[in-house]
């Protein structure tokens, strides 16, 4: 008997964190929990919100993607530039979903 087992979790696992939205949702958890983020001034927190998604998708794309290369989910990029666009565009999208997330999580409150 064999088992009927989605071995596709991990890859989406790691597509969610990389290009999902996980360290946009992650970033957004930190500003919103860890007491001296919550403690900042409006403008300051906007601030630290445009630069700490960033920040962590970076962070999460390099590990996330050397995971999917070693895993052989996708091909390693080809020389320097790849990369850097691909983080890039992985990064951008962070930002934009923490700012989606801020928007409608406190946003829809007031």
């Amino acid at each position: 008997m064999r088992l009927n087992i989605d071995t596709t979790i991990l890859l989406q696992a790691l597509v969610w964190i990389v290009s999902g939205g996980g360290a946009s949702y992650l970033a957004y958890w930190l500003i919103e929990n860890v007491p001296f983020l919550v403690r900042l001034a409006a403008e300051s927190k906007r601030y630290v919100s445009l630069v700490l998604p960033a920040i962590l998708t970076v962070a999460f794309a390099i590990l996330g993607y050397l995971a999917m290369i070693a895993m052989l989910y996708e091909p390693a990029p080809i020389d320097a530039r790849a990369w850097i666009e691909t983080l890039f565009a992985v990064a951008v999208l962070s930002v934009i979903g923490a700012q989606a997330i801020h928007g409608r999580v406190v946003l829809s409150k007031k």
